[in-house]
This record gives structure tokens, C-alpha cells and sequence, in this order.
């Protein structure tokens, strides 16, 4: 399928994340940086997807279920609600999430309670990805945080300043994720292309880099809270007391 403003209208508008350089919830300058946030009309995304300003970086990252609450319009394009999936996790659709952006654009370490099957529709994809076992020597630290606004500027977010202000996070250069790995870290490449699916278990932690426009839509399930993730508190627990 490719998207276009003939499928989804030009009218629609889209929740759409802008960063200066491509890092939206990420470690930048020793600060904790959160994208701009702003709906566009998605015409005028595509327009600065097809000539991107040296300045901005967009990407279309919505999590909250975007797919559905932005994208309903191509609903026929995709199955809504893959019965396999749900068969084989035991468990109901809880999102399901529609990506795109520029080829800048990179999702920084991080990992999710959630079983995560990602199809890449358009371009690709590429995952470094560490098993949950890994977090006894992934190295977190608390960082500031701040949001860009609309000019790119770095402010305080008030929000999370409010709530105790340091956010941790995992201390890697995002641009290079397997720079300075230690031999006690596992980590797996995968290229995912047009046509492709990766089933990206719960609290598996990834870093996502992607060719420019490309397009996937990935589907969310509750985890099961079972052994698995009981080994993953206990790496935590005990990565936590080191």
C-alpha cells in the first residue's frame, strides 16, 4: 500500500513529532530531549517528507493506538486484528501504532511491556536489539528533561520537572548503539524490509534506525506476566543494586 493524501484526505491531520536533529526521547547533550508536538495536515507532512528542511526533523510516532484514532482511513489496507497474533500470545489487540518519517529520524534504546509484532509496509527498518538478560550490563542514567519547542530550542519540561524531573535512561551513543559494547552484551542486528515482520518480544530493549519515508504499522498485546518477566525483574533488581 502506499500512502497518499488520495487514501487518507487532505483535509486530515496528524499528531506529528519535530526535533531538530532526529532524536526525540532520547539523550541529547547530556539532557533528556522530548519532541515537539503539533498537528499537521498531512498533506503539508508528506510536502516536507518529499524535500526535508536542514532544521526539523518529522516523524509521524503516535503510540496511543494512531492507527485507529488517525488513520482509520486505511483500515482496509491492513488487518485490523491479526487472529494468529492474538492466538498465539493468549490475549486481545491492545494498539495498533502507524510510523512514519524521515530517514533522520532514530528511536533511541529503550524496551516495552508489551509483545510487539512491526511490519514494515514501505523502506526499512533496521533493530539492534538486546535480550532482557542483557540489563545487568546496560547502564542507565538519570538525566534532565527537557522539550524542543517549536523553533528547536531545549526548555525544562514542567511536566516531568513536576513529577521529580530526572528520567532514567540508557547511556549508549544513539547514532552508534553498538559503539563501546562490552563482551557481556548480546546484541542482534535485523533488517526489516518492505513485506517483512519481526516479532519483537516483551522487554527486549531496541534501537531503530530507518531509510528515509518509510512506512510500517505495528501491532501491541499485553504481556504475560510470567517467567519471562520475572527473570527480567531479577536482572533489573539486581542491575539496580550494582
Amino acid at each position: 500500500a502506499v500512502v497518499s493524501t488520495q487514501s487518507t484526505g487532505e483535509d486530515v491531520e496528524v499528531s506529528v513529532a519535530i526535533t531538530p536533529n532526529g532524536l526525540a526521547d532520547a539523550i541529547w547533550d547530556d539532557k533528556f530531549t522530548l519532541p515537539f508536538e503539533r498537528k499537521i495536515k498531512f498533506v503539508d507532512f508528506l510536502s516536507e517528507l518529499q524535500t526535508p528542511r536542514e532544521d526539523r526533523v518529522l516523524y509521524l510516532q503516535q503510540q496511543n493506538n494512531s492507527f485507529n484514532t488517525e488513520f482509520s482511513q486505511l483500515l482496509a489496507d491492513i488487518d485490523p486484528d491479526p487472529e494468529w497474533s492474538s492466538k498465539v500470545f493468549g490475549t486481545d489487540l491492545d494498539a495498533v501504532n502507524f510510523w512514519m518519517g524521515d530517514g533522520r529520524a532514530i528511536t533511541s534504546l529503550h524496551k516495552d511491556p508489551y509483545e510487539n509484532v512491526y511490519s514494515v509496509v514501505r523502506g526499512k527498518k533496521t533493530f539492534t536489539l538486546f535480550p532482557p538478560c542483557d540489563r545487568l550490563h546496560l547502564k542507565y542514567k538519570k538525566y534532565p528533561a527537557y522539550r524542543y519547542d517549536e523553533g528547536g530550542a531545549l526548555n525544562i519540561d514542567k511536566d516531568l520537572e513536576e513529577a521529580g524531573g530526572l528520567v532514567p535512561w540508557i547511556d549508549i551513543d544513539q547514532h552508534d548503539p553498538l559503539s563501546g559494547m562490552t563482551e557481556n552484551l548480546h546484541p542482534v542486528v535485523v533488517e526489516i524490509e518492505a513485506g517483512e515482520t519481526l516479532y519483537l518480544p516483551s522487554y527486549w530493549f531496541h534501537h531503530v534506525a530507518q531509510s528515509h519515508a518509510t512506512i510500517a504499522v505495528n501491532y501491541w498485546y499485553d504481556i504475560d506476566y510470567g517467567p519471562a518477566y520475572g527473570l527480567f525483574r531479577v536482572c533489573d533488581e539486581i542491575a539496580n543494586k550494582r
